[in-house]
């Protein structure tokens, strides 16, 4: 891959091009295909049931978009996918049947829109979303818009979210409605105020540890009023937490809602307020959050003032109007919500909506976790012209967020984990409404979502209807079924997981659903909601009325109940792949290592208060979490210290996998030497623990495909010569930072290595400690050479760079 050709900011060409690189290393054969897959889902590619595809996901802080955000989607769409982009339950788009070798032109196109796929998938901090009303909601308190993409840009690329047990979400409401859906994340702000001394404060009630999966749970309240002012250390401390005792081993029980449940709130509760105090006796500075700007409730908006427009009488429009218009606290300006057939959207459909936003909508279009678009800050006297431009295009459509609005993950059409077409069975149940429901705006509150699996990425649990993909067998042959959930939602006055009830085939789904509004329609009371009738009617009265479609005939008599949507084979769970988000061998390799090198700080903080044996602790945390991560590869875990120690030498230093510096930490086979407490023994051997950890890190980049580690090639007299060459060369700057403290010694090396040209050399002098620790390691990560690195008569570093 050669450069990119951009006037991106280098940091981000840097992360492109490596991105490239690994994709090539990949090729090789130089890295293993699971180190590679942890990878590239921190930088939002997911893998496909396809092999050879990737999905694509664009991270979109609070669904805010613009005309060239949206050209720039519709170009990658057309270039490089099948035509068309997904909106998701995340207010993310994500792209399938992308080829690997194609994603540096997708992420450079992106990046030069203003958009990025990074932490979209992952161990990491995902999407950071908002409600899509924030800004026009009648009822909100504040916009949480503006702060909502303050957090999501402050944790985008943070070290503290880039090696979490699992994935982690966090949404803003800007009311009680709970339009942001706070119950079903791990943190979920909703805006709030109180009165101080005659003022009122600005901030918000707070929820934790909510998330949906194969084990739904509604998050739980933390606080009635969080400050303005401590919503970023409060995320960072959640995440510490998390970080620190999420299960690594066991995915299935790795998120947060998992710590809640064997804590308790209080026990958890005191472990933030911990978490906090040491934060704030850190005296690290944070952002400043943008201010809340109060709002005004909203007008009603009355259909009757709209006549004389050229579409009085019309019915289509009328319908649209009634069902996809939200009044804006403005008089005369309203939101348009666009509603899209499963989260679909074309490549000309996104040009088209580009163009519409520069018309009718400058800079305020969102996409929802609705899988929908809206737009704010329409004329209520252009909404006809608007109706026809959206009619060109196919996105004018009735019943935004109705019953008539499916929701569906993309299930077993791409998806590895899916086990039946979502995305099929969602099309079916709009195509029989389109026949047999034209008229639905008396169906009040019902909403039908659908996941391919158990996960819920479809939010089938929060659903009034809600439907997760399974097998059975039926007659000797499996079937593609679905598990019913009913009476599932998220509200103001009460958050709710739908309880699940029958299976039914798949091919019966459509009439199910048909006979579920048929019995709401038949026996609600008055303005009832679905959830409500539910609840009144009860859910076995309502399964009751299904049992005739829970049999299906044989599969000599109709094969076609053996076969999924979309499919023409008789259905198989055989191609279904592994988890993309699940552990594996390379996260726990990482997570140990990277606790070594945290734990090499640690101690060298403890060192600088003169705390010779809580430095000693944490050397040999260092050196046993690395010993840890090394062994993981043979297969190795074990309990105690002797056992690993012993392991250690056998299979990694005795096979020249790593150096005998380990030998330096051990008196006998298994057993710590003897650490002399006095300082200067102790600096001495924190210099050999850390040289230790960056000679396990470089251990672990010799990986290979097939999860071996390689031994540590000799240099070749050949080689050896060069580089004896190369330092005897005069050298053509010299920096003198003795004095200088991190990180201002690295960014001082930093400038001066971009002032000169590749293959120049820079002399540094640095001192001891964490200086000597740190700048050649960051020098490295940067891409440059480190050709020398000696230790000086009194005491400082010198060493040679070699600019690349």
């Amino acid at each position: 891959m050669g450069p990119i050709q951009t006037t991106l900011p280098e940091e981000i060409v840097k992360e492109i091009e490596n991105f490239g690189l690994q994709v090539e290393r990949l090729k090789k054969k130089e890295i293993p295909e699971e180190k590679f897959k942890r990878f590239r889902l921190q930088h939002g590619i997911y893998g496909q049931r396809q092999k050879g595809f990737q999905m694509v996901r664009v991270k979109i802080p609070s669904g805010v978009l613009n005309s060239r955000k949206l050209r720039a989607l519709a170009e990658i769409a057309e270039h490089y996918s099948t035509g068309k982009g997904h909106v998701t339950t995340r207010q993310d788009i994500q792209y399938h049947f992308v080829k690997l070798d194609d994603i540096t032109a997708v992420m450079t196109r992106l990046a030069e829109s203003g958009l990025t796929t990074r932490e979209a998938c992952g161990n990491t901090v995902r999407n950071v979303t908002a409600c899509h009303l924030a800004g026009v909601c009648p009822t909100e308190l504040f916009d949480v818009t503006a702060i909502s993409e303050k957090v999501a840009y402050y944790l985008l690329r943070n070290p503290i979210n880039q090696d979490l047990p699992r994935k982690f979400k966090i949404s803003f409401s800007g009311c009680q409605s709970e339009c942001g859906l706070a119950s079903i994340h791990d943190i979920g702000f909703i805006a709030t105020s109180r009165d101080v001394q005659g003022r009122t404060e600005y901030g918000f009630k707070v929820f934790v540890g909510g998330g949906l999966g194969s084990h739904p749970k509604l998050a739980k309240l933390y606080t009635e009023f969080l400050p303005m002012e401590e919503v970023l250390p409060f995320c960072e401390a959640i995440l510490k937490i998390f970080d620190a005792n999420g299960d690594r081993k066991t995915k299935s029980k790795a998120r947060m809602k998992f710590i809640i449940e064997k804590w308790g709130s209080d026990q958890f509760n005191n472990k933030v307020a911990e978490e906090l105090a040491l934060l704030k006796e850190s005296g690290k500075v944070y952002p400043a959050l943008p201010a809340p700007q109060p709002k005004a409730p909203s007008l009603e908006l009355d259909l009757v003032q709209n006549g004389g427009n050229g579409h009085h009488g019309n019915a289509a429009y009328e319908k649209w109007f009634r069902t996809n218009i939200i009044p804006q606290p403005m008089p005369g300006i309203c939101a348009v919500q666009i509603k899209l057939i499963l989260g679909d959207i074309t490549a000309a459909q996104l040009r088209g909506m580009a163009d519409i936003v520069d018309r009718f909508s400058p800079d305020a279009i969102r996409t929802t976790h609705q899988q929908n678009l809206i737009l704010h800050h329409v004329r209520r006297q252009d909404l006809p012209a608007l109706y026809a431009a959206l009619d060109r295009i196919g996105l004018a459509g009735a019943g935004a967020e109705r019953a008539v609005d499916v929701i569906a993950c993309p299930g077993a059409d791409s998806c590895q984990l899916a086990l039946t077409s979502s995305m099929g069975l969602g099309a079916a149940i709009v195509d029989r409404f389109e026949k047999d429901l034209p008229e639905f705006e008396d169906i009040n509150g019902l909403r039908i979502r659908i996941s391919g699996c158990p996960n819920s990425c479809g939010h089938h649990h929060i659903a009034g209807i809600g439907f997760h993909g399974v097998g059975k067998k039926v007659h000797g042959k499996l079937a593609p079924h679905y598990q019913l959930h009913l009476g599932g939602g998220v509200s103001a006055e009460r958050s709710v997981i739908g309880a699940s009830k029958l299976k039914i085939p798949a091919k019966n789904i459509p009439s199910a659903v048909i006979e579920l509004i048929k019995a709401y329609r038949e026996n609600r009371q008055g303005e009832e909601a679905f959830n409500q009738f539910i609840e009144r009617f009860g859910r076995d009265a309502l399964s009751a009325r299904l049992e005739k479609f829970i049999q299906i005939p044989t599969p000599q008599e109709a094969p076609e109940y053996y076969q999924d949507y979309n499919g023409d084979q008789d259905f198989s769970l055989d191609d279904l792949g592994p988890g993309e988000c699940a552990g594996t061998v390379i996260d726990m390799i990482e997570h140990h290592l990277r606790m070594g090198s945290q734990s090499i700080e640690k101690a060298s903080a403890a060192l600088a208060r003169g705390q010779s044996d809580e430095a000693i602790a944490d050397i040999k945390q260092a050196i046993m979490v690395c010993c840890r991560a090394l062994l993981i590869p043979f297969g190795v875990d074990l309990p105690h210290e002797d056992q690993i120690l012993k392991e250690f030498q056998h299979k990694l230093v005795e096979q020249g996998i790593v150096t005998e510096r380990f030998e330096n930490f051990t008196e006998d086979l298994g057993k710590w030497v003897s650490f002399d407490p006095q300082l200067e023994s102790v600096r001495k051997t924190l210099d050999l623990a850390d040289a230790f950890v960056r000679e396990c890190h470089e251990a672990y980049d010799r990986l290979d495909a097939g999860l071996k580690l390689r031994k540590r090639e000799p240099i070749s007299s050949v080689i050896q010569n060069e580089v004896d060459m190369s330092v005897q060369k005069e050298v053509d700057a010299s920096l003198d930072l003795s004095g200088v403290a991190c990180p201002m010694n690295f960014v001082k090396t930093k400038l001066q290595l971009e002032e000169m040209d590749a293959g120049q050399l820079l002399e540094v002098i640095i001192d001891d400690g964490e200086p000597i620790r740190n700048v050649p390691r960051s020098v490295q990560a940067e891409g440059h050479k480190i050709l020398k690195n000696e230790k000086l008569p009194d005491g400082h570093f010198k060493l040679v760079i070699e600019k690349v």
